[in-house]
């Protein structure tokens, strides 16, 4: 009967590690298929796509009830030299406006990210928002 036991023990064990390092993979993986956007290629890739957006306050803690913003608009200002200048415009409901300030924005595809945004116009169902980018491009060699 002894041995009996023990098997069922050792197996138990066997199955808590195997589960519980499934779950790290799944962990890992997820936060590694998260990516936070930084060009402009990268937020080409997310229009059309509906963010959760938060006010953070001091320590990390959010304190404003989730308000959906979807980017729908991405403007060019320039490409020349070595910055990459664009503007990425969203759009949420009147009835939830934002004031200019970071949000911490949150989406399946990017995982979350801080972001300031100031508000452009409101019309009858919709406040507008933009965020501003004046970016160095990548692989600059310095003369």
């Amino acid at each position: 009967m002894m041995r009996t036991s023990n098997r069922k023990g050792v197996l138990s064990y066997c199955f808590s590690v195997l589960f519980t390092g499934w779950l790290l993979i799944c962990a890992v993986n997820t936060a590694i298929a998260a990516k936070t956007p930084e060009r402009l290629a990268d937020f080409a890739a997310l229009k059309g796509e509906v963010f959760t957006v938060n006010r953070v306050g001091k320590g990390n803690k959010v304190w404003s009830k989730g308000v959906e913003l979807k980017l729908f608009e991405i403007s060019i200002t320039s490409q020349e030299g070595p910055t990459e200048q664009f503007n990425v415009r969203f759009k949420g409901p009147k009835n939830a406006s934002l004031d200019k300030a970071v949000y911490l924005f949150e989406q399946v595809k990017t995982g979350s990210f801080s972001l300031f945004i100031e508000p452009l116009k409101s019309d009858s169902k919709n406040t507008y928002y933009q965020a501003t980018f004046n970016l160095l491009k990548k692989n600059i060699k310095n003369e």
